[in-house]
Formats: structure tokens, sequence, C-alpha cells
């Protein structure tokens, strides 16, 4: 309890301010990492509605969607980042997937006939009972993917990283596999 006339010392004052710094550096945090959270899922929610709309969305973040069951036949997403997205059973025949970053998504089901996936990625992905037949599967990094189950007759698979991928037939390749010694 101070009384009328006796001063602060330099510390408190120091104190004082200190704490009031620390306390806006924590509001300031605090509002950017919302503001940050909320622009990037309006970014993601705008491809998102723009691929509904049109099936034609060229370098978009849809990473993390649920596009669960969606029926994209012939969709164009070219250059787009479909990393970790729920993919079950979606439709995407005859699309038009070249550099797609499929990594650690979810494609159980998924129907890719016909559809050019050249240079996609699918690192980490689960391909399990996919249908592949007749895509372009050029250059494709299949790096720790499990395509057990998937139908792949009739597919290009020129130049095809296969590390670490779980086959159709459930045996594990490792023929593609860089070694560094």
């Amino acid at each position: 309890q101070r009384t009328k006339g006796t001063y602060f010392s330099n510390s408190e004052i120091f104190q004082s301010i200190y704490s009031l710094g620390q306390f806006m550096k924590r509001t300031i945090l605090i509002f950017v990492s919302f503001w940050l959270g909320t622009t990037v899922w309006a970014l993601n929610q705008a491809h998102f509605d723009r691929l509904m709309q049109t099936k034609r969305c060229l370098e978009c973040d849809l990473s993390d969607m649920n596009l669960r069951n969606e029926n994209l036949k012939g969709a164009v997403l070219v250059d787009s980042n479909l990393q970790r997205a729920n993919l079950w059973d979606v439709n995407l025949q005859i699309a038009f997937l070249q550099r797609v970053n499929f990594q650690k998504s979810y494609l159980q089901g998924a129907k890719l006939m016909g559809a050019d996936l050249q240079n996609a990625n699918f690192q980490g992905a689960d391909l399990r009972g996919a249908d592949l037949q007749g895509a372009n599967l050029q250059g494709v990094n299949f790096d720790g993917a499990n395509l057990e189950s998937a139908k792949l007759s009739g597919a290009l698979m020129l130049g095809a990283k296969l590390c670490n991928t779980t086959l159709p037939d459930g045996k594990v390749e490792y023929s593609g596999c860089v070694l560094n010694n």
C-alpha cells in the first residue's frame, strides 16, 4: 500500500513494463495464430467450393479435406495439394491429376481408371482396393504407399518409384529404393 508522495522503484517500474510487454506479446501471438488459421481455412474452403462447382482447380490447396464419396469424374486438379485428404471411394476417373501431392492421403476404394497421374506423389498414401486400371502412373512416387488389392492392369508405370511399397498381392517392393552409404 502506497501513500501519497511515495514513488515506485526502478525495479518495480521495470517489472510492471516487462509484465505488460509479456501480456501484449501473448495477446498478439494468439490473435495472429487465430487470424492465420482462419485465413488458411478460408482459402482451403474457397478451393473446395471451386472444385465442387467447376471440377477444375489448378494449384489448389485441398490438404486435409474430406472428399469421401465425391464424384469428381474428369476433374482437373493439376499441381494441387491433397496431402492427408480423405478420398475414400472418390470417383476420379479420367481426371487430370499431374503432379498432385497425395502424400499420406486415404484413397481406399478410389476410382482412378484412366486418370492422368503423371509425376504424382503418393508417398505414404493408402490405396488399398483402389482401381488404377489404364491410369498414367509414369514417374509416380509410391514410396511407402499401400497398394494392397489395388487394380493396376493396363496402367503405365514407367519410372514409377516403388520403395517400401505394398503391392496388390500384399508383398513389399524395395526395387526403387536408393541406398545411401
